[in-house]
């Protein structure tokens, strides 16, 4: 017998009837006896006795589906798992993040996506860029988050904010007080330097290069974040990006609008040529609003 043929039986077994039976599977009553009478022939036993238009099962069909319930509970285990994948409150996902994004972006993002996704599994490994783009690349991921990753035609970019890059200074220093900084304003402070991977710090350097400023950081660091906190201590002045600039993690943190203007592209980066699933596409849904959301605040 097969699955459809003992859902019937079963049917029938509780409604005592054909007619009813039909009913609740959304047959016709014709093709439940036909289906009863085609599993009788196949099996060379009767399922039922037929008494007074009433279908008694017999032993032997009482014994039958006694044997058959296990597969009703698997049927119905995956028909929920089914219906949990279509909602989103069941599965995984795995992102990878440079250092800055995984301490000033990922933790309010993931809290976002939580709230809608309850039963997901989630990971979040932090990694320098040139591993990240390769843990997208090989599928040990699902997505990553990057800032200005230079271009790899095994990956697609999807673009989530334009961002301002900001002179994060002390707050009791005295650029705090400007309406902006540029270069000029920083040749007689330490500069704390995040020597990353990406093209962040070309695009610095070209910004001092354009002021006729020399480009000679005192400190070199690995990651933007990093910077961030070298400047609390009083040991310098940095060049980050505002959403880094806007994290919760700085206390003793003033951001200044930094010109000339140098603007960097924030990327949620998937395999070139791979159908998002439905909980990628929430995620970055949940990441650009809430890029959307700090730099709005931040610039007030």
């Amino acid at each position: 017998m097969n699955l459809r043929q003992l859902e019937i039986l079963r049917a029938v077994m509780r409604t005592r009837s054909t007619v009813a039976a039909a009913k609740d599977l959304g047959m016709s009553q014709p093709a439940v006896s036909n289906a009863i009478k085609h599993a009788e022939t196949a099996l060379g036993f009767l399922l039922f006795d037929r008494v007074n238009k009433r279908m008694i099962p017999t032993q032997e069909a009482q014994i039958l589906l006694a044997e058959a319930e296990p597969l009703f509970l698997m049927q119905d285990l995956i028909s929920q798992t089914a219906a949990h994948l279509r909602a989103g409150r069941k599965g995984r996902m795995r992102i990878v993040a440079t250092s800055e994004l995984s301490e000033s972006l990922l933790p309010q993002v993931v809290a976002r996506f939580s709230r809608d996704h309850g039963g997901v599994e989630i990971s979040l490994e932090t990694q320098r860029l040139d591993d990240l783009l390769e843990y997208v690349e090989t599928g040990i991921v699902d997505i990553g988050f990057a800032m200005e990753p230079h271009p790899r035609p095994t990956l697609d970019y999807l673009p989530l904010a334009q961002l301002d890059m900001v002179c994060a200074c002390p707050a009791d220093s005295p650029l705090a007080q400007l309406s902006f900084v540029s270069p000029t304003d920083l040749r007689e402070t330490p500069l704390i330097n995040a020597r990353t991977s990406s093209r962040i710090s070309s695009l610095i350097q070209e910004a001092f290069r354009r002021s006729a400023v020399n480009f000679a950081p005192a400190i070199d660091v690995r990651f933007m974040n990093v910077a961030g906190h070298f400047v609390e201590e009083g040991l310098g002045v940095t060049i980050m990006d505002e959403l880094t600039a806007s994290s919760k993690r700085y206390s003793r943190l003033k951001s200044v609008a930094f010109k000339p203007r140098t603007e960097v592209t924030i990327s949620a980066i998937v395999p070139a040529g791979r159908m998002q699933q439905r909980l990628t596409q929430s995620l970055i849904k949940h990441a650009r609003e809430e890029i959307a959301a700090r730099i709005a605040a931040a610039r007030q």
